[in-house]
């Protein structure tokens, strides 16, 4: 019994430390969402650099005396030049970026400037030493020598200064939409409601003395579902994953509304493995259960069907609603709302919340694209 007590203190302990995170979510500080400079270790990042190079090649062939007898020819030689300058550039960014990062904004700019010259003046010179060695050139500081130096650095200080400029805002762009996207995934996770919080604490105290058995299984449930839903390193996470949160999320309802609350599972051949946004489930039986199962005195049944349909994942949330339900007064966004938006956030035009009201039975179909996993 003593031992039961102790196991029951400490899963207080955790739920109400838990639960003050959930309420106070400022205390904690921000995790560092990618720097300043854009990383230029990153596949789209690396894509954009070696497109606008080339550009920049096109553009010198065109403006440019020819060096061969062919455009196409020379073309192919200041590609090789100028792309060997913007990977070499890549590559140093991607190796400082760290450093880069730790500097103020403006002198990381600068030094980033800076470096990018140096690299332009130093493949430059490698290239006219290579022309030496092949024969190409009689010195390797013919009478042209100063001249390209000159010529390649102020194209590259234009040239450098505008990508920098492009590549930065295309980061602070990427960074302040990650912002917006955890913004509202945290909104969503805030709009548990807080009577249904209190009101399972207090049925888990009147349980403490009657049945600390299942006190305590609720306590653990409890701080499953807050580490769950609070848990901002994940935005998808595997259809089991969302299941499980669910199935804790009712029995701590079924304490509340006890003999009320019946829940009828359908789990057809969906790849359980397969990921889907955080809260999306539990948010459909949030609703059926505030607009349905309590508006009714004696309760209710609510189904519950998932299954896969032409790569897609379909989830069905089915519930009783009262003769006369009278209609919400609306005083911002529902959470059919927020779902609506968060399955844009995720999946643009792809993804689908309808809603069907027809004989006392309130259905939400959603449909996901399928993403990963094998069943």
């Amino acid at each position: 019994m003593e031992l039961t007590k102790e196991r029951l203190r400490a899963g207080i302990t955790g739920m109400l430390a838990r639960l003050r995170a959930y309420l106070y979510p400022g205390l904690e500080d921000e995790a560092d969402d990618g720097g300043f400079l854009p990383d230029f270790c990153n596949g789209l990042t690396l894509l954009n650099v070696v497109v606008i190079a080339e550009m920049l090649a096109i553009v010198v062939t065109l403006v440019t005396r020819r060096i061969s007898a062919s455009m196409f020819e020379d073309l192919f030689l200041i590609s090789i030049f100028v792309q060997w300058i913007a990977l070499s550039s890549a590559a140093a960014m991607c190796a400082l970026r760290k450093y880069l990062n730790r500097l103020p904004n403006t002198r990381a700019f600068g030094m980033a400037y800076l470096l990018l010259l140096c690299i332009t003046w130093a493949v430059g010179e490698a290239a006219v030493w290579l022309l030496w060695l092949f024969g190409k050139t009689a010195s390797p500081h013919p009478e042209w020598y100063a001249y390209f130096h000159i010529q390649n650095l102020s194209v590259a200080a234009i040239v450098v200064a505008l990508a920098l400029r492009y590549l930065m805002a295309r980061q602070q762009l990427r960074r302040r939409t990650q912002s917006e996207a955890r913004a509202k995934a945290q909104a969503l996770r805030a709009r548990l409601r807080p009577h249904f919080l209190f009101n399972s604490m207090n049925i888990i105290a009147s349980l403490t003395r009657s049945a600390p058995t299942k006190a305590e299984a609720a306590i653990e449930d409890m701080a499953d579902l807050f580490r769950m839903m609070l848990g901002d390193d994940e935005n998808l996470v595997p259809v089991k994953n969302e299941i499980a949160l669910a199935k804790k999320y009712l029995s701590l309802e079924a304490l509340r509304l006890d003999n009320r609350l019946n829940v009828d599972w359908d789990i057809g051949k969906v790849p359980l493995r397969a990921i889907m946004p955080i809260l999306t489930l539990q948010p459909l039986l949030e609703n059926a259960i505030q607009h349905g199962i309590e508006a009714l005195p004696a309760g209710g049944t609510i189904g519950v069907r998932l299954w896969e349909e032409n790569d897609n994942i379909a989830i069905r949330v089915t519930n009783p609603t009262p003769a006369a339900a009278p209609k919400p007064k609306k005083t911002g966004p529902s959470t059919l709302d927020d779902i609506r938006q968060r399955l844009a956030s995720h999946y643009g035009d792809s993804a689908k919340l309808e809603i069907i009201e027809d004989n006392g039975r309130f259905t939400v179909t959603v449909t996901l694209p399928m993403r990963g996993g094998n069943p």
